[in-house]
């Protein structure tokens, strides 16, 4: 890990951020080195030998939470012909690690979102039988809140922080999400979160929309924050209809769209196209 002297700074997005380290990564797919860039905040933006970004994360500790299984790199030794200050402007003005789509807010060309390594802790959390995804979609949201960040808190009588199981959650949550066990649309499965909040003595509540999910759930993920999305068959999903957790996303120049969603069928890390998807519930 390279501790950078003065302060550098990097555009990602309309976001101004300090970097305070750098390290040296080799992908272990093919063995081209990347370089991490971590901020003050401990976000970070992976990028290769020419400056592109190609991850960025923007949750605060997430650079720390990578490093305890960074699946996809390995850490190199520093390598005087890979020179970040190469991408430094001349005139002094700031360099641009992320581009922003004029039109919108989402940053082009990467991934942007949570570290998997953070979903994986909830990899066994699988939808057993029937209709009760939406159920399980919101009990890896509201564990993601509890473990990661203060919005949220959970009794430890219905959850402990940072079990790897739903323990009481996902029965507790079935009773005012799904009582009869049927399918939910989007008012249903926020409606049940709110009253799950409101009874666990939390004035949170959460939000859907049912048209649509890319502005909401791309909005969230760039907070920091996961977002349940409902995935259809209408719309080519070769599930059905069901509801996952998505976590980053990816948008090409030509206007491909990805989510990367935790799948309560199986797939902590299941990369879908956002054209599946209709209905959003989320927490602010």
């Amino acid at each position: 890990m390279q501790t950078v002297g003065k302060p550098v700074y990097f555009k990602v997005g309309k976001e101004k951020k300090c970097a305070v380290s750098m390290q040296q990564l080799r992908s272990k797919e093919n063995g081209q080195r990347h370089l991490a860039i971590v901020f003050e905040d401990q976000s970070y933006v992976i990028v290769d030998s020419t400056g592109k970004a190609v991850e960025y994360c923007p949750a605060t500790q997430g650079y720390s939470e990578w490093m305890k299984n960074p699946a996809k790199w390995e850490q190199t030794e520093a390598d005087k012909t890979f020179d970040w200050k190469d991408w430094i402007n001349k005139d002094g003005s700031i360099p641009v690690l992320i581009e922003e789509k004029r039109a919108g807010q989402e940053l082009t060309e990467c991934w942007v979102g949570l570290p998997e390594q953070r979903f994986s802790n909830y990899k066994d959390w699988k939808t057993p039988v029937g209709y009760l995804c939406g159920t399980y979609a919101a009990a890896v949201l509201l564990a993601y809140y509890q473990d990661y960040r203060e919005d949220v808190r959970i009794p430890q009588t219905i959850r402990e922080k940072n079990a790897s199981d739903p323990q009481n959650l996902v029965p507790v949550l079935r009773q005012t999400i799904q009582p009869h066990g049927l399918p939910t649309v989007p008012f249903q499965v926020s409606a049940g979160i709110t009253a799950f909040l409101k009874a666990a003595g939390s004035n949170t509540s959460a939000r859907s929309t049912v048209i649509g999910s890319w502005q909401r759930a791309t909005k969230r993920i760039r907070q920091g924050k996961p977002v349940m999305i409902g995935i259809l068959r209408a719309l080519g999903s070769p599930y059905g209809n069901h509801w996952v957790t998505a976590y980053a996303y990816f948008e090409s120049a030509s206007g491909e769209r990805y989510y990367k969603v935790h799948d309560n069928w199986g797939d902590f890390h299941r990369v879908i196209p956002a054209s599946w998807s209709n209905g959003t519930v989320s927490l602010p």
